[in-house]
């Protein structure tokens, strides 16, 4: 009898023992998004992170999902004023959204809400040839899923921005370079489009490349409105295109619902390189507005092919 107790006891004290199941199995137990950012190699964004005093809130916190940079990425970190620790919150505050989001949950064009209230962040996808790209303001996610014990670290191949406040039109309208294509679009009757909800992406021709079209063609255009609207539909397009995930053969449908095949390319002149939108010159890329993706363009595109 006494050796039942016993026996009853000790299965007592073995039950009342936590079980540790990563420490059987010889893993390490999870760690909070920034000491599991460090472990990952992603060394620079931590350093800025403990300069932003985010540290705590990111370890502790959540759940949330981070958009990791890569070192190499933050070294080519754009010119971004760090030591101004408002802008270097709210750039880091822009990677961070809130809730656990796993790769599996990825929608085309999800807005999810960033730290910073607001200013959400734009994900979408795009298929081709059978391989997805998933891209996040334009940053391709190269790594997926990594747990933390507070939420979930994705890998980026670029430091994102937050997306502005503004449509398509009122960002133009702050680009003095954009004012003859403002004009047109307008004389096309295409503004309140761009206005809309969207997302559209628009490969906006800069007024320097207005200048390279025969004067008498421009005003072959202000004389044909259906002329004009075909002609800048070509540049304007449903969906969020960022150069991340548009691929040599890409088709995409404009607004005029015509397929128009899209073909990106990278060239070098006198050492610079460069980069080729239906052999465009593509000036700036990826901008992001809060309802769409603006490209500024050197060139107009000339008629493409349609399928």
């Amino acid at each position: 009898m006494k050796m039942l107790m016993l026996f009853a006891a000790l299965c007592g004290v073995a039950m009342a023992v936590p079980f540790d199941s990563a420490a059987y199995m010889g893993e390490s137990a999870p760690m909070g998004l920034v000491d599991e950012l460090t472990t990952l190699g992603f060394t620079k964004l931590v350093e800025l992170i403990e300069m932003a005093g985010l540290k705590e809130t990111l370890n502790t916190g959540g759940p949330y999902t981070v958009f990791a940079p890569t070192n190499e990425a933050i070294a080519m970190l754009g010119p971004v004023n760090l030591n101004n620790m408002t802008v270097l919150v709210n750039l880091l505050k822009s990677h961070v959204i809130e809730g656990k989001v796993m790769s599996t949950m990825i929608k085309d064009n999800m807005m999810a809400p960033t730290l910073m209230k607001s200013v959400p962040m734009r994900i979408n996808m795009v298929t081709w040839w059978q391989t997805t790209t998933i891209g996040a303001n334009g940053a391709e996610i190269t790594l997926f899923d990594k747990m933390a014990k507070n939420g979930v670290i994705h890998g980026i191949e670029k430091v994102i921005y937050p997306i502005p406040y503004g449509n398509m039109m009122e960002a133009m309208e702050m680009i003095p370079g954009l004012s003859f294509t403002l004009e047109l679009i307008k004389m096309a009757g295409l503004d309140s489009t761009l206005a809309g909800e969207g997302p559209f992406t628009i490969f906006a021709p800069q007024n320097i490349a207005w200048m390279k079209v025969p004067e008498m063609n421009i005003t072959a255009l202000k004389a044909n409105k259906t002329l004009l609207a075909e002609i800048l539909s070509y540049h304007v397009a449903p969906g969020a295109f960022y150069s991340t995930v548009i691929r040599p053969g890409t088709l995409i449908t404009t607004v005029q619902g015509q397929k128009v095949l899209f073909n990106p390319k990278m060239c070098k002149k006198e050492g610079i390189l460069y980069m080729y939108m239906n052999e465009a010159t593509v000036a700036l890329a990826d901008q992001s507005v809060n309802n769409g993706v603006m490209w500024l363009m050197d060139d107009v595109f000339a008629k493409p092919m349609v399928f």
